[in-house]
């Protein structure tokens, strides 16, 4: 029983499924060119998961490897299920402190490249008033 409510869990894990993804595809053209190694810590209360992604000229591999890396993002996870769902924008996520970014700053520009557009993108994202995100930093 056990193992099926991993394979549940895992199968219902939207973070576990971004990365599983971007593993199956093996090469992505956008980063054709490009080599970073990026280690991706998301906090879950007092429970830390973590994801090792590595770009060598467009080759992407994942593991599970708490190793070093040219870049290392933290960030609690019901943020981090939203970038990588694509209802948070990275950038904007790091400009509100909602995730951080240690190490190449360039290794993370370029991960953003391969993370969803919001669901029912149609090109144009709709604005958000300063007051909604500073209710949104004060609650954090």
């Amino acid at each position: 029983m056990p193992a099926a409510s991993d394979a549940t869990a895992r199968a219902s894990d939207p973070i576990s499924e971004f990365f599983a993804a971007l593993a199956e595809a093996g090469h992505l053209a956008t980063f054709e060119g490009q080599s970073a190694t990026l280690r991706f810590d998301v906090a879950d209360g007092t429970r830390v998961a973590g994801w090792r992604l590595t770009v060598r000229d467009g080759d992407v591999s994942v593991t599970r490897e708490d190793e070093a890396a040219d870049a290392i993002v933290r960030a609690d996870r019901p943020h981090f299920e939203a970038i990588v769902t694509g209802r948070l924008n990275a950038q904007a996520a790091m400009l509100r402190g909602l995730l951080v970014c240690e190490g190449s700053m360039a290794a993370c520009i370029m991960f953003q490249r391969c993370l969803p557009s919001p669901p029912g993108s149609t090109g144009r994202v709709a604005p958000i008033s300063g007051a909604t995100v500073m209710s949104q930093r004060r609650r954090e």
